[in-house]
């Protein structure tokens, strides 16, 4: 451990030493890295109007996007959001296919998350349970700005809310009628990118479309992906009143899937190892997605206005495995609507919202069976990109899964002499669920209110003071629900809802230009919390949820920027988790699984010699627990470890990279070497519960890499 620091601090004061304090280039395309937020000018619009982040009683993270592309491999959410205490990001295949988490909630999902709103300019990409199956749809070169409210003051997106929200804006056109840019990486482990871009801005239209590939073979053994995306955005803006935001993005995304291993195979294979049936089965995952969308704002009337948003989202899924190979096609369309008012005196203003969400998803679902392991050709050439597959006559499954969420919602938002803002929000959420096949038909409904109400006083420019207590409910989702642990089809009657409430207190400020700081503490008590467990003898399905009793999460986030000098900055982010079950007595006192008490970020930029920025980064996370309680997994050991005493070590890992920016006449360049993990730590990135006689579940995470990347800017 102390090998890392030394390094870092000698390799620092190496580059320190050739410190020179001349700017970069200006340029609206070079932007500085190294500033520090100011209170006033951070505007925040995750909350569903736009408020000035000094004015807000919720912790909120605002990433911009130099930030995000300071590491140059950014393709995938954890590098992207490295500096948001509170979030953690499970990579298991080093693409986009992620595990998401927000104060503990997300955890335990088969893939994807839930209870975590992901929201693309303004459309969301959660299912009407509230999952989100991917990030495929974001590509991380093309975003400007990045908003996470974390926690229950999310809840005013309704169930697909309960962790917090993830606001992703992308990258407006240029000023000039045509810009051009391109951005191309290559690296370890087979891995390169290219993106193109046209954008720029026509009178009273702008616009920007690009299309980026990505491939990688990926750190472990069947793990290779390649994705093809399509993003295009333009806006017409005929008046002051008046703008229209059209959407369209287009993703194809293939990735073997090697799974978990258990640990006598780590330790007989390697950190590289795939599940011996992933290799067989040739399992992977193939998504083609398209999404269109269409945003209208309105100013009608002197302090009142409008806007719409409609979207229809067209996806088709296949996973193959061992289980079966299962096609799951869908069809999303969703809409809202908000009205705002404003008005009051100086002493006293009042905003208001009113709005509506609705959206539904018919899946129609198909597995058809496939032969044991011994009919198999185990002679056949394992290739990165085959989508062989082995499927036999018969269905296993053949389903059509319809859902629906409606959400009416008032947000009340009152300034109080130009010191305390206080913030009300009012929910109420109906969840209708269906199940069709030739053997059974079945339905859910869940609804139920919900609140937040928070205060803000802006004491000084150094002490932004806020608290908030909201109420929070987190419904099952869709395959939450069809995986029933009682029976062949019908949904799962042993899963409930669930709920939460609590508060958080936090301060942040800054002093001079150089410092930046917020503090948040949090308390979340919940009811019915999520689990997942396995049935022995079930076969084809492997997964199964119910509620596992009561919780009390509470912690604290921090995070710090400091910039000592214009040319060097640093920053911190550190959260504080303690989540442990509160009910029942089995597993009172029992830690949440796959969160751990401490996730350090620190991070270090520097300028020098005018073109240069070398950029450190160091993170740590504590050790984590696995499972919660012996008796659910029929008390199974591996290698002698008995399932009470579970837990991963933590680990940390050190990145960095070095970027050359220049300008050569109109022409905007940057060229960046990246090395990550570069003392090459042996650690598990990912875990999950099993309760077989093979235990446990690992994914090993990448060991040492290197990439470098170009962008250029025209």
């Amino acid at each position: 451990m102390k090998s890392i620091y030394i390094a870092f601090l000698l390799l620092f004061l190496t580059v320190f030493q050739a410190i020179g304090q001349e700017k970069h280039p200006t340029s609206p395309y070079i932007q500085d890295t190294l500033s520090i937020k100011n209170l006033n000018e951070i505007v925040v619009s995750a909350l569903r109007i736009n408020i000035p982040l000094r004015q807000i009683p919720a912790a909120i993270s605002v990433v911009p996007g130099t930030k995000i592309t300071a590491m140059a491999k950014t393709i995938a959410a954890d590098d992207a959001l490295r500096l948001v205490p509170g979030v953690r990001i499970d990579n298991g295949t080093g693409g986009s296919r992620v595990h998401v988490y927000i104060r503990g909630q997300g955890v335990l999902t088969e893939s994807g998350f839930r209870g975590i709103g992901v929201l693309i300019d303004g459309i969301s990409i959660n299912t009407p349970g509230g999952f989100a199956p991917d990030l495929y749809d974001v590509d991380w070169e093309t975003v400007s700005n990045v908003e996470v409210v974390k926690g229950l003051a999310a809840s005013l997106y309704g169930t697909n809310a309960t962790g917090g929200i993830i606001n992703i804006t992308t990258k407006n056109g240029g000023d000039k009628p045509v810009n051009a840019s391109l951005y191309t990486a290559a690296g370890s482990n087979g891995f390169w990118k290219i993106l193109g871009q046209v954008d720029g801005s026509q009178g009273n239209i702008n616009y920007r479309i690009s299309y980026s590939h990505v491939q990688s073979h990926g750190y472990r053994v069947h793990q290779s992906y390649m994705a093809d995306n399509l993003s295009e955005k333009l806006t017409w803006t005929p008046s002051a009143k008046f703008k229209i935001i059209q959407l369209l993005t287009y993703t194809n995304y293939f990735n073997q899937n090697s799974e978990g291993i258990n640990l006598s195979r780590y330790d007989t294979v390697g950190h590289t190892a795939a599940n011996t049936d992933a290799i067989r089965y040739n399992e992977f995952h193939l998504t083609q997605r398209l999404t269109g969308a269409t945003i209208i704002k309105y100013d009608f009337a002197k302090n009142q206005d409008v806007s719409l948003r409609g979207f229809i989202r067209m996806n088709s899924y296949q996973e193959t495995s061992n289980n079966g190979d299962d096609f799951k096609p869908f069809v999303n369309p969703g809409i809202a609507a908000q009205y705002n008012l404003h008005f009051g005196k100086e002493n006293l203003f009042n905003h208001i919202s009113l709005g509506v969400d609705y959206q539904s998803m018919k899946m129609t679902e198909q597995m058809f069976a496939v032969p044991d392991g011994d009919h198999i050709n185990s002679n056949r050439v394992d290739d990165y990109w085959s989508k062989e597959v082995f499927d036999l006559n018969n269905v296993l499954i053949n389903q059509v899964i319809r859902q629906s969420a409606a959400g009416i919602f008032l947000i009340d938002k009152l300034d109080i002499a130009k010191k305390l803002y206080a913030l009300l929000n009012l929910r109420y959420d109906y969840v209708y669920n269906k199940l069709d096949s030739s053997t059974v038909s079945d339905n859910k409904t869940f609804q139920k209110p919900t609140f937040r109400v928070g205060l803000a006083f802006d004491l000084a420019r150094a002490a932004n003071i806020y608290a908030s207590f909201c109420s929070g409910f987190l419904v099952p989702t869709e395959d939450e629900l069809y995986n029933n642990p009682v029976k062949y089809g019908g949904f799962n009657s042993l899963i409930t809802p669930s709920t939460s409430m609590g508060g958080e207190l936090g301060v942040r400020g800054e002093i001079g230009k150089t410092f930046y700081y917020d503090v948040t503490g949090f308390n979340i008590n919940s009811k019915n919390e999520f689990y997942r467990y396995s049935v022995p003898g079930r076969g084809n399905n492997t997964a199964f949820y119910g509620n596992m009793g009561g919780s009390r999460r509470w912690g604290v986030e921090t995070s710090l920027s400091y910039s000592p000098v214009e040319f060097l900055k640093f920053d911190v982010a550190y959260a504080y988790s303690h989540f442990q079950y509160t009910t029942p007595d089995s597993v009172k006192g029992h830690w949440i699984p796959q969160c751990p008490e401490h996730v350090l970020t620190a991070e270090a930029a520097v300028k020098f010699l005018k073109h240069f920025t070398l950029t450190m980064n160091v993170q740590y996370e504590s050790k984590w627990y696995i499972q919660v309680d012996d008796s659910i997994y029929n008390n199974y050991t591996e290698n002698g470890i008995v399932r009470s005493s579970s837990e991963r070590t933590g680990f940390t890992v050190a990145n960095a990279n070095l970027k050359y920016s220049w300008k050569l006449g109109s022409l905007f360049g940057d060229l960046s070497f990246y090395c990550k993990n570069m003392f090459d730590e042996q650690y598990f990135g990912f875990t999950e519960p099993n309760n077989g006689p093979d235990y446990n579940s690992y994914q090993a995470a990448p060991g040492r890499e290197f990439f470098v990347s170009l962008r250029l800017r025209l």
